[in-house]
């Protein structure tokens, strides 16, 4: 993996919405769940749509899930099967609103930055047809041929939700290499495939492209984008990884293991290139972890009535005395007095 510089080191993520149908498809395998939990440190689909984990986790994952299901075509059966909502969640149903199909489609590329990083989605008119391509721009992350033909194949079932069943690409094109069941793969496209192209892509009927989506929501469509537009604003401002380490920490803390190997395995990178990465933006896995410790166990205390040891398990301490010792060397007095001290002034 090619070094991340500093200070804008980040992980290209995305979000849970898609993980947790691959995560489901394991499960759903003999020795799923056992190898899920060995391999990915995961006991069960993310409870957050919108939750973000690593691409470098996420496209592993499907590559394992179609291995796991003993079916090649996992990916692209998924992708014809799953509802638009279920795979860009907002994003996808900003495209069913859109008044024609060209203007759903650019809303997608538009935006697609919101749902996963690294990420490219272009469109380009070439005489009477226009090009839908879909890359991820890391060429580091590879084999991508699941999420590719799920992509692909979730693409052209929302194409056909607006146009009806019947709908079909003039080609379809694919980075990896032509698999064994390209004729299987070929059917469900129901067009010609085209394999070690320079990008995934749909050709399409440029007129298409400018016919009305059938029973589009105008209507509905400003407000998902306003939604699309605040979480697009929300992520402008640039995420290092520091800040991604704290928001895991954050998520998991009192509620799984924290930990270097945890937060580097749930991140994609090493432990140690994890921990070289941090050192540079002038942190640490430890000291993120005891300033959210400390932030959280103020919160609780400052806010509630809960018992110090409910307090303790709370931010990851099993043992109250320790969370106790602990919370007296970085306030100066005990979580007990901290709290009498809060109640006092309201």
């Amino acid at each position: 993996m090619p070094r991340l510089r500093t200070p804008s080191a980040t992980v290209p993520m995305i979000r849970s919405s898609v993980v947790n149908q691959v995560i489901a498809a394991i499960l759903a395998c003999p020795g799923g769940a056992a190898f899920l939990r060995r391999q990915y440190g995961m006991k069960s689909a993310r409870a957050d749509l919108y939750e973000r984990i690593a691409l470098s986790r996420y496209l592993p994952l499907f590559e394992d899930a179609a291995a796991l299901a003993g079916d090649p075509l996992f990916g692209a059966r998924l992708g014809i099967s799953l509802p638009p909502g279920e795979l860009l969640g907002p994003i996808g149903f900003l495209v069913l609103t859109s008044p024609r199909l060209r203007i759903g489609l650019e809303n997608l590329a538009h935006y697609i930055g919101v749902w996963q990083d690294a990420t490219e989605i272009t469109l380009h008119d070439q005489a009477d047809t226009v090009i839908w391509s879909y890359r991820i721009k890391d060429p580091s992350l590879w084999p991508r041929r699941q999420d590719a033909e799920f992509t692909l194949a979730a693409t052209c079932a929302m194409i056909r939700s607006c146009f009806g069943g019947g709908w079909a690409p003039f080609e379809v094109h694919f980075e990896h290499p032509r698999p064994k069941e390209w004729q299987a793969l070929q059917a469900m496209f129901r067009a010609p495939l085209r394999f070690g192209q320079s990008a995934n892509a749909l050709v399409l009927d440029s007129a298409e492209l400018e016919r009305p989506v059938q029973g589009a929501n105008a209507g509905f469509a400003p407000f998902l984008r306003r939604h699309v537009e605040d979480m697009m604003s929300g992520d402008q401002e640039e995420v290092r990884l520091a800040q991604q380490v704290r928001q895991l920490v954050a998520r998991d803390l009192g509620r799984a293991p924290v930990s270097m190997t945890a937060l580097a395995a749930e991140l994609g990178l090493p432990p140690r290139t994890l921990q070289r990465y941090l050192a540079e933006e002038g942190t640490s896995v430890r000291e993120i972890v005891r300033a959210i410790k400390i932030q959280e166990a103020k919160a609780l205390l400052e806010t509630s009535r809960r018992h110090i040891g409910a307090v303790s398990q709370a931010v990851g301490y099993g043992d109250a005395t320790a969370f106790w010792r602990a919370f007296k060397a970085w306030e100066g007095i005990s979580p007990a007095a901290f709290q009498r001290a809060r109640v006092k002034k309201r």
